[in-house]
């Protein structure tokens, strides 16, 4: 959906301010998204992509955090930064393929490797507070027993103590993959944060619905890790990610009424009546 010009004098002026060829804008593209209030919009030969604050936004999650995320890691790794400012994020586009599926394992993994040995983030993730989340904002009608019993059982247990912290992305999949010709990078670095390396794996697999061991295996090979040790910690997060799916599923329910939600939750919480 194309817009002459967002309807928003904020972004305007960030844009003038921190971007001084801002008179030669072209066309503003919303982009497709999870959370909203993204643009695409260039200015002559350049391309950028502004993202707005989310009025409530989740635990965790924050332009802020993103921003510094940004900042921290290596440009060959995801974009690069232009300007935090009254609310609005804009970072620099990146152009090239993305994909209907994931790179070979050797590709990922490295991408995966160079993420995780960069200096931590200085925040923690934390899913419990996204669980409460996701179970507070589902149709109340889909609150079901299994759910209150599994989420009651996670806050009794606790997370997972590290196996490796490192810095994750926390959202990789094929979509948030832009392939260049000298390399592939991430973007979409809003659940960015501190945490163990396991976690990381356990969620890519979920995500894309793919076999966990062949990654375990190359990802071990590379870092140095007992694949035994690394499989065990990535068994642990298993229903944790696998709750934190079907649970934001439910929320994206009822924010959308799009019935694929209700079909990938219903996925999910039967693959957690199976574990169990």
């Amino acid at each position: 959906m194309l817009y002459n010009k967002p309807n928003n004098s904020t972004l305007q002026s960030v844009i003038e301010k921190y971007l001084p060829a801002a008179q030669a804008a072209g066309c503003f593209s919303q982009l497709e998204g999870l959370s909203g209030g993204s643009f695409h919009f260039n200015l002559g030969a350049h391309e950028y992509v502004a993202r707005n604050q989310l009025t409530a936004p989740m635990p965790g999650v924050s332009l802020a955090r993103q921003y510094r995320a940004l900042k921290r890691i290596p440009h060959g790794i995801g974009s690069i930064p232009v300007c935090l400012a009254q609310g609005w994020l804009i970072v620099e586009w990146l152009s090239g393929e993305v994909k209907s599926e994931l790179p070979s394992l050797q590709t990922l993994t490295s991408l995966l490797y160079d993420l995780h040995h960069q200096p931590c983030f200085g925040w923690r993730i934390s899913l419990l507070p996204l669980l409460d989340f996701y179970w507070q904002n589902a149709v109340p009608a889909r609150r079901s027993l299994q759910w209150l019993r599994l989420l009651k059982k996670m806050k009794q247990q606790g997370e997972p103590k590290p196996l490796r912290l490192a810095p994750l992305h926390m959202d990789v999949h094929a979509g948030n993959l832009v392939h260049q010709p000298e390399g592939i990078k991430l973007i979409d670095w809003e659940y960015a944060g501190d945490g163990d390396v396991a976690l990381e794996l356990a969620a890519i697999a979920a995500a894309n619905n793919i076999e966990s061991q062949p990654l375990i295996r190359a990802y071990a090979q590379l870092s140095h890790l007992s694949i035994a040790t690394l499989s065990q910690q990535v068994e642990r997060w298993r229903p944790w990610v696998t709750l934190l799916m079907a649970s934001w599923y439910e929320c994206r329910w009822r924010q959308t009424q799009d019935r694929t939600f209700i079909t990938l939750a219903d996925e999910a919480w039967s693959q957690l009546r199976d574990k169990n």
